[in-house]
């Protein structure tokens, strides 16, 4: 057993050194240098304003850098939201005094909305271009939540633990988001489209805690979201039914889940606990449909958007989340794409 577990603790500290590569990019001064903090919206004219997304965000400012504008550190209990669009060779990042106003400087307000939550290893900068990555690909309106989930300066297993310390409390944050959320859409304020929530790895635990804390409650009154995406979850898999049955406020609810999942496999090995995204059992939720990914991925962790230097994301999978970002059902009985699966014969196995 100690030769495995030493394997895995090899396999992690390698996987957040590849995260922690990542960051001397997206923090060079390069990188920052493509965005440019703005006090008031930039004129246009005739030009048309193609890739944009909303932000909203629990990150401190650092007001004395006029670079890294944004800290790695959270403001617990603030939340400040902004418009960011790319114009003239910038990303424009306009803060907004709320996030009804930020919703309305969207160029296309009745596209299809995804609120999007994101796992380990982001600063600012790399959170901002998955954003503008998956509202470009997909063609979606996207409300980023953006928390702390790296220290560019602090070793690999640290930070593991300074992610999923910040990823266990933003829903402290972000549960109020969700209810002004559903309020907009009662007021019929973010125009006509569907609406699904996705939370990728550590993100879900945003919805794992607004569930256990009692928030959920603020929710719950009808189902006012298309589909809850809960996407490799990086939460413990032990008595996960018990919050995702809860998940009432939603038509369809999908987890996303990988046997072989690398990724997972290291926290599972960190945290001493099974990940939902990974070990999946029985006794499952009647309110979740489950997708087994193995199929797509192998031992992959993320197969939805396309990123530079990382394997393309398969065409498969790429069909499966348009389906689900657009807020539609997906259809399982469809068995040219998918098949029930075998692994303990929990939902459905996503074909290539």
């Amino acid at each position: 057993m100690r030769p495995f577990r030493g394997l895995y603790i090899v396999t992690i500290c390698l996987l957040l050194s590849l995260t922690a590569n990542a960051q001397d990019y997206f923090n060079s001064d390069a990188f920052w240098g493509k965005l440019q903090l703005d006090s008031k919206r930039i004129e246009t004219g005739e030009t048309k304003i193609d890739t944009a997304i909303v932000v909203a965000t629990n990150r401190a400012l650092q007001p004395n850098d006029k670079l890294r504008f944004m800290s790695e550190e959270a403001d617990t209990g603030i939340v400040r939201y902004y418009y960011v669009y790319a114009y003239g060779g910038k990303w424009h990042v306009l803060q907004a005094e709320n996030l009804q106003k930020a919703i309305g400087y969207l160029p296309r307000p009745n596209r299809d909305w995804v609120i999007y939550t994101e796992g380990m290893g982001k600063i600012f900068t790399n959170d901002i271009d998955r954003g503008m990555r998956l509202t470009a690909q997909y063609n979606v309106n996207v409300l980023l939540m953006d928390y702390p989930s790296i220290r560019s300066n602090t070793k690999r297993i640290p930070n593991y633990k300074f992610a999923i310390k910040h990823a266990r409390v933003a829903y402290k944050d972000f549960a109020p988001v969700l209810d002004t959320l559903q309020q907009l859409r009662a007021a019929h304020r973010m125009g006509n489209g569907k609406l699904s929530l996705f939370f990728h790895s550590m993100g879900n635990n945003v919805m794992s805690k607004t569930v256990t804390s009692g928030k959920v409650a603020l929710l719950n009154d009808k189902a006012w979201v298309d589909n809850i995406i809960l996407n490799a979850p990086c939460v413990p898999e032990k008595r996960h039914r018990r919050w995702v049955d809860k998940l009432i406020f939603a038509q369809h609810v999908y987890v996303h889940y990988n046997p072989r999942d690398h990724t997972l496999q290291g926290a599972h090995l960190l945290s001493f606990k099974k990940q939902l995204g990974e070990k999946v059992k029985k006794p499952i939720s009647k309110q979740a449909t489950y997708i087994n990914f193995n199929s797509i991925t192998d031992r992959g962790h993320s197969n939805f958007i396309y990123l530079p230097g990382r394997e393309p994301a398969q065409p498969a999978s790429i069909k499966h989340y348009n389906t689900l970002f657009h807020g539609n059902e997906v259809d399982v009985s469809d068995t040219t794409r998918y098949r029930p699966t075998q692994y303990h014969h929990i939902g459905y196995d996503l074909l290539p």
